[in-house]
């Protein structure tokens, strides 16, 4: 049966009996080569996030078209991606130390093994086949609701795949008749009145800035960005990374309200709401790491003077309120009239609450292994030792005790899974990394598969497993000229006895 005619009910079906619909519809006795078939058999028994990532990756490389409906696979990948594990990507707010888990959890989110990433793939690459099947999909996509941050939090929401895809949506499969009716307007005004926060505002005004707008499509979005921003209400930690500055949705705010401006449009709505969001966020409680008065400095300290501010500035002022008091609320560049200015009395913290927390490194007996690898790597000396200096038996002595601390290292009550996951992969990896021989390197290097193999990939989440993974081979890569992961690590990976960890290693994916 042609994939392309399966019932609705059977084409909606996600797990393994979606992949299994899948492999059928891909091995279908069309033209299919040797290789591909290889590629297909690849994914089959892997997680849906694997399966869905390696299929689109295969309808993106042109390597489907003519051996089956791509349509229907394309299909099939969206639906096996609304289950999973993650919802979006995450991003750390003021960056990261490597040795910091939200560090990798960032970098984990990024893999594209999300909800949101994957379908909005699969939205591309259906609007480039069938646009009407496409919009269709984008309304089964489900914003991920805004979600409150505490001051303590560090990683803030990315959904801005969910904007790619309706920029695709918006640019891409409307025909003129149905954009001279007014659907793309009236579409891009709904996502502007659904938003909630400015983790959502800003990616969203970053793609429809990017598109070409009539003068009536500017005059029924304007009043729906004026109102989006100010009913919105959003906690601390949020409204300052992307809020409160001058690199967030202000500025793209006013980009957006400007072009109106330029095509005949009153910007007053954006020049009220800017006035109101900050209104409703300067003057309450506020992270003390983000609106605390400066700390006089220590007795003896000279501190050198700041430069002078404008003559225009108020340098009590949040820097955010001077730009609206002297540039946005004047009628020479958004609004028609005068807004009144935020007043510093109003715009002093109610409360100052908490700051970010800070991860602590070391856990169970890692500060021991610590200072064992620093004497690996230096043995009391300014440079690093050589592989001739490693080569005695006194190296192997410690390099041995160093590998038996490693062997004792264990997860402690309050340590996160992703955090020993994470740390003991890496301590293992760098005495792979130190190891002058290659018997004994390939010893460490089963030690590491071994310990990735058996962990739970859904309790450590499988974006952070995966990324164990490829740390494993990024780090076998340092020092080969040519970038390559050296032989004995691919075989080690691939003969691991886990599909999961021999299907990364075989497609060396790069997954950022």
């Amino acid at each position: 049966m042609d994939p392309g005619r399966w019932p609705a009910e059977k084409r909606h079906r996600t797990g393994a009996r979606a992949g299994a619909l899948l492999v059928c519809a891909l091995l279908a006795p069309c033209v299919c080569a040797d290789e591909f078939e290889d590629q297909v058999q690849r994914f089959r028994g892997a997680p849906l996030e694997l399966q869905a990532r390696g299929l689109l990756s295969l309808v993106e490389a042109g390597k489907t078209k003519g051996r089956l409906d791509e349509k229907a696979m394309i299909e099939e990948c969206f639906h096996l991606a609304a289950r999973a594990q993650r919802e979006q990507p995450l991003v750390l707010i003021g960056g990261g130390i490597t040795e910091d888990p939200d560090f990798f959890l960032q970098r984990a989110t990024a893999q594209k093994l999300d909800r949101l990433s994957l379908q909005a793939w699969a939205v591309r690459l259906m609007a480039m086949r069938d646009k009407a099947k496409a919009r269709e999909l984008f309304a089964q996509m489900a914003l991920p609701p805004y979600r409150r941050l505490t001051c303590r939090d560090r990683l803030l929401d990315a959904p801005d795949a969910y904007y790619e895809a309706l920029a695709v949506v918006l640019r891409d499969t409307f025909s003129a008749k149905q954009r001279a009716e007014g659907e793309v307007a009236a579409l891009a005004r709904t996502e502007l009145s659904n938003t909630r926060s400015p983790a959502q505002l800003e990616p969203l005004l970053k793609q429809l800035s990017a598109l070409e707008w009539t003068r009536d499509e500017y005059a029924l979005l304007l009043p729906a960005l004026g109102q989006s921003l100010g009913e919105m209400r959003v906690d601390d930690r949020t409204f300052t990374a992307r809020a409160g500055t001058l690199y967030g949705i202000i500025p793209k705010s006013e980009e957006f309200a400007l072009k109106a401006r330029a095509a005949g449009v009153a910007a007053d709505p954006v020049a009220l709401g800017i006035r109101q969001l900050l209104a409703a966020h300067l003057p309450v409680e506020r992270c003390a790491d983000t609106a605390a008065p400066e700390k006089p400095p220590p007795p003896g300290v000279r501190v050198l003077p700041k430069p002078p501010h404008p003559a225009f500035e108020d340098e009590s002022l949040p820097e955010v309120a001077n730009y609206f008091n002297f540039k946005l609320r004047l009628p020479a560049y958004l609004p028609s009239v005068e807004l009144p200015p935020l007043e510093k009395v109003r715009m002093t913290p109610a409360r100052l609450a908490g700051a970010m927390e800070k991860k602590k490194i070391y856990w169970s007996n890692e500060r021991e292994i610590t200072r064992l690898a620093q004497g690996l790597m230096w043995g009391g000396k300014e440079s690093p030792l050589t592989d001739d200096e490693k080569n005695t038996a006194e190296w192997k002595r410690k390099a041995a005790e160093y590998r038996r601390a490693v062997s004792d290292y264990r997860r402690v009550e309050g340590q996160p899974a992703e955090s020993f996951f994470l740390h003991k992969a890496g301590l293992i990896m760098a005495l792979w990394a130190q190891m002058p021989v290659a018997v004994e390197k390939s010893e460490v290097l089963a030690d590491a598969v071994r310990f990735i193999a058996s962990v739970d990939k859904r309790e450590v989440g499988l974006d952070l497993w995966v990324l164990g993974v490829r740390d494993m081979m990024d780090r076998a890569r340092r020092g080969q000229a040519d970038r390559s992961v050296p032989p004995e690590v691919l075989e080690a990976l691939t003969q691991s006895g886990d599909q999961v960890m021999t299907l990364v290693a075989e497609m060396n994916w790069n997954l950022n």
